[in-house]
């Protein structure tokens, strides 16, 4: 796809800056502007080497693929209600097309692969389907400023069930 079109699809998938969601201190992870890419960095990125994301970027962009490609910002609060029960706050999140339904739906069935033949196994649910992808990050060494051989970030990040997602959910273990 080139680096343009790929850091481009990256920035439409929400890595590189911060999602809004409501709460304190949220960082944008780590992704370079294109202009700072080395030859080897599309690859390198698309095997998650060379950026860094949050899990709630990671769950927004996978929210992406279960809402037929619609971004729909991330929020914690849906609505605030009085006693007598009327609304005083409806949150409107940003919604936005990043891919189209097709490709999300193909996507889908990729990272269902994943539950049924791949890595992920075990995140198979009894009565639902369920799709996701699992991660394993390298960690630095401090003592030796390198990629650690025994140091990892495990994760999954998934929905269900596939084929009307209602939930995405992302475990990580440090």
């Amino acid at each position: 796809v080139g680096d343009e079109t790929m850091y481009d699809y990256i920035r439409r998938f929400g890595f590189g800056a911060k999602t809004g969601i409501e709460l304190p201190g949220e960082t944008v992870g780590l992704l370079r502007k294109v202009e700072r890419w080395q030859a080897s960095s599309i690859g390198s990125i698309a095997i998650g080497q060379e950026v860094g994301v949050t899990p709630v970027q990671m769950v927004a962009a996978f929210g992406t693929l279960a809402n037929d490609g619609v971004r729909v910002a991330p929020h914690l609060i849906r609505e605030v209600r009085n006693a007598d029960g009327s609304i005083v706050y409806r949150a409107t999140p940003e919604e936005r097309r990043v891919i189209s339904a097709e490709t999300a739906i193909a996507l889908r069935g990729m990272l269902e692969g994943v539950t049924l033949r791949g890595t992920a196994k075990k995140a198979q649910l009894d009565g639902y389907s369920a799709a996701g992808k699992t991660g394993t990050a390298q960690k630095i060494d401090p003592k030796t400023k390198a990629y650690s051989a025994t140091k990892f970030v495990g994760s999954f990040v998934g929905f269900a069930p596939v084929s009307n997602p209602q939930v995405v959910i992302i475990v990580v273990i440090d």
